[in-house]
């Protein structure tokens, strides 16, 4: 057998594992927000190190295989929990490889690399709150070294770890009161205990947790089982994620700065690739701080706004180079891609988006046509989910066809509705210095909204003049004034007339 065998089947099990229990850990999602995607940023950040696994030539070393999962598994990570396990996973097989690999390690081994793995899990997020996967991490870690101390060996550690483990998964219904209020354990932590059971059983074999008790994962005091649902309002509106690429630690930096701005923070590191995730109520900050870690694509979602559970429904994508378009295109129900160099758009990141806007099919409007260009190329490389591109290229495209998104109703088809709203919109763009001239000409008597999108610096009094214009020749029209934070032109033009 080959020496990476051994992990290929582990890391290959548990996301299997995951992958079948996803709508479940979606439902029982509470904490930080109960936005019900715990289970599915587990699968797609396990999917996407395997996917990196899975490029590596047959007899590929431990070692290899170890940075494939580090560097696929962080890039590729969704949400907090996302961010947690990639660094736990990484911690442990970076550790476990200099024991001699998955296939060669003894007791002791196992037990100081679930130390060192639950050690990087508590350093990924800025403020550890008990009651949740960290909690866990360092229960298994305890209980193999409790094993290990009365002299375990391999397969006996591994199952000492994983009975603590399930223990603190238990214990998390009382730790954490969100979890107490809707009647479960957390998520998270759930996820993590099945990577530890299929880690026993791909060493142990398939009976080597028989004699555990199992933990039930939907609780009450009464014993009955219950999932309700929890709003609380401490927690950030916008979830923003990016990965930085610096050969500097910025790990303590880049938290500093998230924890200003939010809640949820979590950073983690590996190969000068630095992702960040953070909560928060000022999406266009944490952008701002990705775009200063030369973060090439950033993604920002409203975890507030019903994005589907189970994934069935058409997803909108929203392909932007306006920073300050993230937040009102997020309000209205897009997963939006910031990418401040339209041309440096990398596939695995349009992939991303797409593969968190849906599971079956999504519409992607684009602000660019490097960006339009890159979507359309990979429309024609994939078949799931099913891809939509409409015809726009320009940010005031991408806002009509979002807003009329928003408000589609049964019955209509998502994609029409859009495409028809880019249709509908007539673009240009100004400098700055005869703005209401240069709206003039694309104003007609039947404008509907006029909206206009200021690049950085410039002061938003310069659509005072373009105001008094639409109101003379449009008097009905609304004109909407947003914040684009584009580098240039100095403001882009979008005009929508009514459907003919």
């Amino acid at each position: 057998m080959h020496e990476s065998a051994d992990v290929r089947r582990w890391l290959d099990a548990g996301a299997r594992a995951v992958k079948h229990a996803r709508e479940r850990l979606d439902a029982i999602n509470v904490f930080p927000v109960a936005d019900s995607d715990t289970g599915t940023n587990l699968y797609l950040t396990l999917q996407e190190g395997n996917r990196a696994v899975a490029k590596l030539r047959a007899d590929a070393s431990h070692r290899e295989v170890v940075a494939a999962f580090a560097r696929g598994s962080l890039v590729g990570a969704r949400g907090n929990s996302g961010v947690i396990i990639s660094q736990y996973l990484t911690g442990f097989l970076s550790a476990i490889d200099h024991h001699g690999g998955l296939s060669r390690v003894d007791g002791r081994g196992i037990a100081q690399s679930l130390d060192a793995a639950a050690a990087a899990a508590y350093r990924a997020v800025g403020s550890p709150v008990e009651g949740t996967i960290l909690t866990v991490a360092r229960a298994a870690a305890t209980g193999a070294q409790r094993a290990v101390d009365a002299r375990a060996g391999r397969d006996a550690t591994l199952v000492a770890a994983v009975e603590d483990a399930r223990a603190a998964l238990a214990q998390t219904h009382e730790q954490l009161p969100l979890a107490k209020e809707a009647g479960v354990v957390d998520a998270g932590a759930a996820g993590l205990v099945l990577q530890l059971e299929m880690l026993a059983e791909t060493l142990g074999g398939p009976e080597v947790l028989s004699s555990l008790d199992r933990v039930e994962w939907e609780v009450t005091d009464a014993g009955t089982t219950r999932i309700s649902y929890v709003h609380h309002s401490h927690e950030g509106a916008y979830e923003v994620m990016f990965v930085a690429k610096s050969d500097h630690d910025i790990h303590a930096a880049l938290t500093r700065d998230l924890e200003a701005m939010g809640d949820s923070v979590a950073v983690t590191g590996t190969h000068g690739l630095w992702q960040a995730h953070v909560h928060t109520d000022q999406p266009h900050l944490a952008v701002e701080r990705g775009i200063e870690a030369k973060a090439r694509q950033i993604v920002v979602r409203n975890v507030r706004v019903g994005h589907d559970a189970d994934r069935a429904s058409t997803g909108i994508v929203a392909l932007t180079h306006c920073p300050g378009l993230a937040e009102p295109l997020a309000d209205a129900g897009a997963i939006v891609l910031v990418v401040p160099d339209p041309t440096a758009l990398k596939r695995r990141a349009l992939r991303r988006a797409v593969k968190d806007a849906s599971g079956t099919a999504a519409v992607v409007v684009a602000g660019h046509p490097a960006l339009r260009a890159a979507a359309e190329e990979l429309a024609r490389k994939r078949r799931k989910p099913r891809l939509t591109i409409l015809d726009s290229q320009h940010e005031a495209q991408v806002i009509a066809a979002v807003a009329a998104a928003a408000l589609v109703t049964p019955g209509q088809d998502l994609a029409d509705e859009m495409a028809a709203a880019v249709a509908a919109t007539v673009v240009g763009q100004s400098s700055g210095d005869a703005l209401d001239d240069d709206v003039d000409r694309l104003i007609v008597p039947d404008t509907e909204v006029v909206s206009l999108i200021l690049a950085a610096g410039m002061p938003a009094s310069v659509a005072d003049a373009v105001r008094m214009s639409v109101r003379a020749a449009a008097p009905d029209a609304d004109v909407n004034v947003y914040r684009g934070q584009q580098a240039h032109p100095g403001v882009l033009i979008g005009v929508e007339r009514a459907p003919s």
